[in-house]
C-alpha cells in the first residue's frame, strides 16, 4: 500500500505539472501531454474529490510508514492544490472571449437569455458526457456527394420544435478535425456541444465528413467542403435553412478548413465539381486551427509534423521549391496574402487555448494579426487561458463558459441574418 501511495503521488504530481507546463517539444510527447491534460484538466471537478477519497483510504489502510511515504503524501497534497487552482482559474475562461466580443461591439445577451444560460450551466457541467440536448433532433448520414468512389455524408441538427416549412433559419456548416488524416476524426464525435447549442437556438446545423489523407491528397479536403456548401445551397431550404446565410465552424484541422472556406471564395481550383457556385460564406468560427500548415511561417511547436504532413497530405517535399504554391494553398496564413477582394472575407472568430500542446497558439495569433490587416469585417481573436487542445470535447466549466459567449456571437449572426 505504501508503494501504491508513492506511485499515485508521482502520477498526480506529473498531471498537475502538465496542466500548467504542457510539453510540446516532441510531437509524440505533445500528443501524450494533450491526452493527459484534456482528461485531468477538464474533469478536475470530479478527479479532485476522487483523489481525496483515494488518499484517505490509503492512509486508513496504513500506507504512511515513514518519512518517504509522508513526503509522498505531502507532494500529492501540493499537486491537489495545484489542480484546484487550475480548476478555479478555468472559471475565468470566458473573460478573454467576452473582451474580444466587447471590443467589436457585439451586443450582450438579453437578460432572459443570460438567465437561461446561467440556469443551464451547472446541470450541464455535472454531466460532462451528456452532450446531446433533448430539444435537438439529428438526421444522420445524408449523402451530399461522391468522389473517388467514396460516398460523402453529412448529419443535420435541428430543433425538435422547428418545422422544415418554417421561415429560413441561419445555417452552420461544421467541419471536424483530426489532422486531415484517416483515423484522425469523424463527424460522429466532434463539435457536438456547439452543434446542439446552435440547433437548439433554431439554427440548421450541418456536420460533414470529407475525404482524408493519405489516401486522398490536398486539396480534396477543401473541395469536399465546397461540395457540401453547394449541397446546402441547393437543399437546405427543404430543412428550413436559409441557403444565403451560411457560416462555417471547425476544430483543429476543421478550424483550418473553416478559415480556408472564408479565404477562398469562388476560387476555381477548390470547386472543380461546382465551378458556378457562389462559395462566399457569412462567417467563420475557427477553433485551435492549423493555421501555419507545414510550418511555413515558423509558428508551429516544432518541425516534426511538417515533413509528415508534406508527404502524407500534400505528397511533396518541403525542400522542393517547385511545390511551394501547393503548400501555400493549404496554409491559412499564406492564403491571406493572396486576397484580392477583402470584402469577400466574412466575420471571423479565432479561438485557441494558450496551453495547447498540439497546435501552437502562435499560429492563430499570427493568422488573426494578418487577417485584421486586410479584412473589412470583424476579426475576433481570443486566447483561452489554460486551455488544452480540444478543451471543448465534452462539457466542463471552461467549455461551457466559452460556449456561453459563443451564444452571444450566435445572436449577433442571427441579427445580421434577420437584417
Amino acid at each position: 500500500m505504501s508503494f501504491l501511495l508513492i506511485i499515485s503521488s508521482l502520477f498526480w504530481s506529473a498531471c498537475a505539472w502538465n496542466l500548467f507546463r504542457p510539453s510540446h517539444h516532441k510531437a509524440v510527447i505533445g500528443i501524450f501531454s494533450f491526452l493527459l491534460g484534456i482528461v485531468t484538466g477538464e474533469l478536475a471537478l470530479f478527479l479532485i474529490p476522487w483523489q481525496v477519497l483515494l488518499a484517505g483510504l490509503m492512509i486508513n489502510a496504513g500506507a504512511i510508514t515513514g518519512i518517504w511515504t509522508t513526503l509522498a503524501l505531502l507532494i500529492w497534497f501540493i499537486a491537489g492544490v495545484a489542480q484546484l487552482v487550475y480548476l478555479i482559474n478555468s472559471s475565468l475562461s470566458g473573460q478573454a472571449l467576452r473582451q474580444g466580443l466587447d471590443n467589436h461591439q457585439i451586443p450582450p445577451l438579453l437578460p432572459s437569455e443570460a438567465g437561461q444560460q446561467r440556469q443551464q450551466f451547472w446541470p450541464r457541467v455535472r454531466r460532462p458526457f451528456a452532450i446531446r440536448l433533448n430539444g435537438v433532433r439529428c438526421e444522420k448520414d445524408v449523402v451530399y456527394g461522391e468522389a473517388d468512389g467514396e460516398t460523402l455524408k453529412l448529419d443535420i441538427y435541428q430543433s425538435r420544435t422547428q418545422q422544415d416549412d418554417q421561415s429560413s433559419a441561419p445555417v452552420m456548416l461544421y467541419i471536424h478535425g483530426g489532422g486531415l488524416l484517416e483515423q484522425g476524426g469523424t463527424k460522429k464525435g466532434q463539435g457536438l456541444p456547439l452543434l446542439n447549442e446552435f440547433a437548439q437556438r433554431g439554427w440548421v446545423c450541418v456536420s460533414i465528413d470529407y475525404r482524408l489523407s493519405p489516401t486522398h491528397k490536398w486539396p480534396a479536403h477543401l473541395i469536399d467542403c465546397k461540395a457540401a456548401l453547394q449541397w446546402i445551397k441547393k437543399n437546405i431550404s427543404d430543412y428550413g435553412g436559409d441557403p444565403d446565410f451560411v457560416i462555417t465552424a471547425g476544430d483543429s484541422a476543421g478550424g483550418q478548413l473553416s478559415a480556408m472556406m472564408a479565404l477562398t471564395a469562388n476560387e476555381p481550383q477548390f470547386q472543380p465539381r461546382c465551378p458556378d457556385l457562389d462559395s462566399r460564406i457569412q462567417g467563420a468560427l475557427c477553433f485551435y486551427g492549423v493555421m501555419d500548415f507545414c510550418n511555413l511561417f515558423d509558428q508551429a511547436h516544432n518541425d516534426e509534423l511538417a515533413g509528415y504532413s508534406a508527404t502524407q497530405i500534400i505528397d511533396a517535399s518541403l525542400d522542393d521549391p517547385g511545390q511551394s504554391a501547393v503548400f501555400e494553398s493549404a496554409n491559412a496564413i499564406a492564403s491571406i496574402n493572396k486576397q484580392t477582394d477583402s470584402s469577400s472575407i466574412p466575420d471571423c472568430a479565432i479561438i485557441h487555448g494558450d496551453c495547447d500542446s498540439l497546435i501552437a497558439i502562435d499560429e492563430s495569433t499570427l493568422f488573426a494579426e494578418k487577417l485584421q490587416q486586410v479584412s473589412e469585417n470583424k476579426v475576433i481573436y481570443s486566447g483561452i487561458p489554460g486551455a488544452q487542445h480540444a478543451y471543448n470535447m465534452f462539457r466542463s466549466i471552461r467549455s461551457e463558459l466559452v460556449l456561453n459567449e459563443l451564444v452571444r456571437l450566435a445572436c449577433y449572426f442571427e441579427k445580421k441574418h434577420q437584417a
